[in-house]
């Protein structure tokens, strides 16, 4: 477990290394080949003083069933990529948690495809699951 906090620059360094370190996401995630830019909106107070934009997110080179790398962006409504995905910080936690799937997540509109494919997305259904597995292994997500 990371002492660093979701959604920080540490926190997305140790969630591609569990990524890469998941072999369970590497079976799952094989043929996916677009990064994926995350962005978590309408941060709680505490957050809002560290990420003024109020919108930081990151993007991971994801590629085959590895994360080839990363960047973070504190203003992430100013970066692109194929495939972007946006929620509310809160709804990110419960994700994260296991409150809810992504899968679910996506179908009732708490995670906004905001760019890309639907179809390919819920075709990598396994890979969303086992990318939220990681991300519990890395910790740091409170409300």
């Amino acid at each position: 477990m990371s002492s660093a906090r979701f959604p920080s620059p540490e926190w997305v360094e140790a969630y591609c290394r569990a990524l890469n370190e998941s072999p369970e996401y590497r079976r799952a995630g094989r043929g996916w080949v677009w990064p994926i830019l995350f962005i978590a909106t309408d941060l709680p107070e505490d957050l809002r003083s560290i990420y003024t934009s109020n919108n930081p997110g990151f993007l991971l080179d994801l590629y085959d069933g590895e994360c080839r790398g990363y960047r973070f962006f504190d203003d992430a409504l100013k970066a692109d990529a194929p495939f972007i995905i946006s929620a509310r910080f809160s709804d990110w936690v419960d994700i994260i948690l296991g409150k809810e799937s992504p899968v679910s997540a996506l179908i009732r509109r708490k995670l906004v495809l905001r760019k890309g494919d639907m179809a390919a997305v819920l075709r990598y259904a396994s890979a969303a699951i086992e990318m939220v597995k990681a991300a519990q292994r890395v910790g740091g997500v409170t409300s």
